[in-house]
């Protein structure tokens, strides 16, 4: 069992694994782990940093300051707000295409759909229940319609995983394709790893992540981006899920407006905030081949849906 560790226990600690303090000093370091940050998330980033394999300095880090972990714990801040209203954003047109689809199917009354869904997995029903007597946001809405939910009331109820399984079984029950399921899939993980603000960029490294193959041939898409690259970042699962995201939302969003404040919103991130001090990752391959490769996927899409609209 770890020991339990005050603020300048951990930075005495950080010292003794290579983590400098040039740039911010120990006492400012300290109060950024006792005010805005805690020791266990921030300490996460160094796993994008390489250790000395012998000599000396044997186990410590290569080029690490503390105010680099602090900066990319400040960089995963900002994209994990971003990725949650983008994904918001997938959530809301994803319920117009699918209740569209309902809607001009004239084998469907917007029942039909939901019975069988239900019927195929009565754990949403289950779980409809339960949320009946907790949510005030949901509660009434349930009890009107609760057991026979029409769907323009039931997608309102379900959680986002749920959304993505309707919008499957739409497809397998009448061939009408509502969004990809690949990109849903990564679009869900993604967002639950945003909601519980968990780090996103704090392990850049492949990790055995096997990208499916309707991912590769999007990516391939993307000129300038060599074929080992490709293969090698996407085997990184957070790399893999952010350009799925990407992708999903400019497929599933159709609001051009929407697409274009988004898209213009993703490249300031990555042409302003996380330049601000890239001469300090200027040494580090991992984080700055990372950053090359999703930029490109994000100049390729910002210049279809908003350069273009210009042209």
């Amino acid at each position: 069992m770890k020991q339990l560790l005050t603020s300048q226990q951990l930075i005495g600690h950080m010292k003794a694994k290579g983590i400098s303090f040039d740039i911010v000093s120990e006492e400012d370091a300290k109060d950024f782990l006792e005010k805005h940050n805690y020791y266990m998330k921030l300490a996460s980033y160094r796993e994008n940093y390489r250790k000395h394999n012998s000599g000396k300095h044997a186990g410590q880090y290569i080029n690490l300051d503390f105010a680099y972990l602090q900066e990319l714990s400040t960089i995963d801040m900002h994209l994990r707000y971003q990725i949650l209203q983008m994904c918001l954003d997938i959530e809301h047109f994803l319920k117009v295409s699918l209740l569209n689809a309902i809607e001009n199917n004239p084998q469907e009354d917007g029942y039909t759909i939901i019975r069988k869904f239900i019927a195929k997995d009565s754990n949403v029903k289950v779980l409809l229940t339960i949320r009946s007597h907790k949510s005030a946001y949901c509660k009434e809405l349930i009890e009107k319609y609760y057991p026979d939910f029409p769907a323009w009331a039931f997608v309102e109820l379900i959680s986002f995983g749920d959304l993505t399984h309707l919008c499957s079984f739409y497809t397998e029950l009448y061939g009408t394709k509502i969004a990809d399921r690949i990109l849903l899939n990564s679009v869900r993980d993604i967002r639950n790893a945003c909601a519980h603000s968990n780090c996103l960029i704090n392990k850049l490294m492949p990790n055995g992540n096997k990208p499916h193959n309707s991912v590769v041939k999007r990516v391939k898409s993307i000129p300038g981006i060599s074929e080992s690259s490709r293969d090698k970042k996407l085997k990184n699962s957070c790399i893999c899920d952010y350009v799925c995201l990407l992708f999903a939302y400019n497929e599933i969003v159709t609001s051009q407006e929407a697409k274009k404040k988004t898209y213009c919103e993703v490249k300031c991130l990555f042409d302003e905030r996380m330049m601000r001090h890239s001469e300090w990752f200027s040494k580090n391959d991992i984080i700055k081949s990372s950053y090359e490769f999703v930029k490109k996927i994000v100049d390729s899409l910002y210049e279809s849906v908003v350069q273009s609209k210009h042209d």
